[in-house]
């Protein structure tokens, strides 16, 4: 068992440093980053997680089962093979996906390309989200839409002031204490 956990270390390890992933990232080796996305720190990515071409905010949570900014095919030409595209790779996935900072994306959620969500947000398990999603609402659903606000205004634009989410762990975690106090929370 502990040579087990030295050989996953190890790949971990050499999945991590041929992308641009920082070490305090958590990635499920089951999960595929590309070389094009850019993960943040202190991020958790879960079991069969995809993503191509995107920027992952710091502190972002990714369950299980998870497609960000996958390539789509052309709908208005002869064919929708892309064995046709003269470049697949660019053709399929010409705009990054956005995630913000602090995001928490549930289990089987797909994000389409191009798409952002702000900072803060919450995206329901199994929601499909194919347009912009503002900083600190919750999105849920088949195509995702917002539901509610996470917090009121006044509440997020003083966390949003601190930019907790760009300091390393332990001083973040003291930020955030600090603002649940304040904030009464």
């Amino acid at each position: 068992m502990r040579i087990l956990k030295i050989i996953i270390s190890v790949l971990l390890f050499i999945k991590k440093k041929r992308k641009k992933i920082p070490d305090s990232a958590i990635i499920n080796l089951t999960s595929h980053v590309d070389k094009h996305s850019v993960i943040g720190k202190c991020c958790y990515i879960g079991k069969n997680v995809y993503i191509t071409k995107s920027i992952i905010g710091n502190y972002t949570s990714i369950a299980n089962n998870v497609s960000i900014g996958q390539g789509e095919h052309k709908v208005d030409a002869v064919s929708t093979s892309s064995m046709f595209y003269d470049n697949e790779f660019e053709d399929l996935t010409q705009n990054d996906c956005i995630i913000g900072n602090d995001v928490w994306l549930g289990t089987g959620v797909t994000v389409l390309r191009g798409v952002r969500i702000g900072d803060g947000a919450i995206i329901g398990a199994n929601a499909v989200v194919t347009k912009n999603i503002p900083d600190y609402c919750i999105a849920v659903g088949v195509p995702a839409k917002v539901i509610k606000r996470r917090l009121p205004v006044n509440v997020t634009e003083k966390i949003k002031e601190t930019k907790w989410w760009n300091d390393e762990y332990e001083v973040a975690k003291d930020k955030i204490i600090c603002l649940t106090n304040e904030l009464k929370l």
